[in-house]
């Protein structure tokens, strides 16, 4: 697509902040025992509370799943440098698809870490845990296979541990109920500066794209109307570069806000 120098400039600020978020991809390599939790650390004392379903490990692979979409999204955005050039493909739905990857997987990490109650810290851990215990279970019954413990077995250690940590036992299932990733995307921008309108509608608006929804298609998108039958306008759509940014500032932002959480939390602060 040809571009204007202001659509231009959003390419460049999207080239800049895939930089600025190039350090994740070498933190969550393996070799960077970045995971790794210190002894007396908040988080030391949450996994103690959850195992074998530690607080750490779950928020350590929600943001190495962010990372690997975001890279993902940068490896389909640009191409590498070549004589002081860069080649840029912009994609109508699909960029949005892996942003939207980023930004929830970011979202999760914020959300599960950022409560200073260790309580709410480990009720959000094993509320993901029984959501995954229960899509585990539709997925063997899809797959006609036997999970090797039932699903109220595995609910009940749950609900064991849940209470365990201080939850009122009358509260246990209640809290336990699995979380949406709208409420997450929501609570999780309400600790950040975009707020939890603006983090749903970021989620919302790469989700919808993800979907190929209409509606989105239409007013997230830049068309031009190229002829008509009848009633109907025939458009060409395209990408919106201020639109591609904004996504990617935001998805970047709480990405940083997640790894800044389990520094913080994983390091022992006496």
């Amino acid at each position: 697509m040809t571009t204007t120098t202001e659509e231009d400039q959003y390419l460049r600020r999207i080239l800049a902040l895939l930089d600025s978020a190039r350090p994740y991809e070498s933190l969550t390599q393996s070799d960077s025992r970045q995971w790794q939790v210190q002894p007396g650390s908040a988080l030391a004392g949450d996994d103690a509370k959850t195992d074998p379903y530690q607080v750490s490990h779950n928020a350590w692979n929600a943001l190495g799943v962010a990372v690997d979409h975001l890279h993902c999204f940068s490896s389909t955005f640009a191409d590498d440098p070549r004589d002081n050039s860069v080649s840029i493909t912009l994609h109508t739905h699909g960029q949005y698809s892996l942003l939207r990857g980023a930004f929830e997987n970011s979202a999760r990490a914020v959300w599960m870490l950022r409560p200073n109650q260790r309580l709410v810290r480990v009720q959000r851990r094993l509320c993901m845990q029984a959501g995954e215990n229960k899509n585990s279970d539709r997925m063997n019954a899809l797959l006609q296979q036997q999970p090797r413990r039932p699903l109220d077995v595995r609910m009940q250690q749950l609900t064991d541990l849940v209470i365990k940590a201080g939850t009122d036992s009358a509260d246990a299932k209640r809290v336990l109920k699995p979380a949406t990733y709208s409420e997450i995307v929501r609570e999780a921008g309400a600790l950040t500066p975009m707020g939890s309108a603006e983090a749903e509608v970021v989620w919302s608006s790469c989700s919808s794209l993800a979907h190929g929804d209409i509606y989105s298609t239409l007013s997230i998108l830049e068309r031009n109307i190229v002829g008509t039958q009848g009633r109907v306008n025939l458009a060409q759509i395209t990408s919106s570069p201020k639109v591609l940014f904004w996504a990617t500032d935001r998805t970047v932002a709480m990405m940083q806000r997640g790894f800044e959480l389990f520094k913080e939390r994983a390091t022992c602060q006496r």
